[in-house]
């Protein structure tokens, strides 16, 4: 089990590499895909409460170390993303594919509007929302979604199912 969080936390660093990267050699200035909060969809979905809120804590800070906001923003919002698909999660259930897609597209929105939200609230300045970046990157993490599940249940076959795991979905 230690060899598969070591692995799920090297996957997130590469992520957290490209979601830094394409941007930048795209000329993209504010719209990204949120490759990380796929990570966390993920674990929502597949991993126990304990290693998958450890994972996405991780996941989170691997955001705020490649963004430019207040600290501990993308960790605090990551465990509360997986904290709330977690609990929605009887009613999702997904390996990849277009539910992946459409899960990833609405949790982005959201995980925008909260995060814009707490960026004014934490730095005075109110909220501000722009809707276009917004949902471009919206758009940018659906798409990516699907590779990023794929990558993760591809890293997960190769491990056995502890007992009473989630076999993806919640129960």
């Amino acid at each position: 089990m230690k060899l598969r969080i070591f692995l799920v936390v090297l996957v997130c660093m590469a992520l957290a590499v490209l979601e830094s990267v394409i941007p930048f050699l795209l000329h993209l200035r504010a719209a990204r895909a949120d490759l990380l909060l796929s990570v966390v969809l993920y674990l929502a979905l597949h991993d126990d409460i304990v290693q998958g809120a450890a994972l996405s804590a991780a996941a989170g800070y691997l955001s705020d170390l490649t963004s430019a906001t207040p600290a501990f923003l993308y960790t605090f919002l990551a465990v509360l993303t997986f904290v709330v698909v977690r609990m929605a999660g009887s009613a999702l259930k997904t390996e990849g594919g277009v539910q992946s897609a459409a899960i990833a597209f609405g949790a982005s929105v959201i995980h925008s509007i909260v995060a814009s939200m707490l960026f004014g609230f934490v730095l005075g300045v109110g909220f501000h929302l722009e809707l276009a970046p917004l949902l471009w990157s919206a758009f940018g993490t659906a798409l990516a979604a699907p590779f990023v599940f794929a990558i993760l249940g591809r890293l997960d076959s190769g491990f056995p199912k502890a007992e009473g795991a989630v076999q993806g979905r919640i129960r």
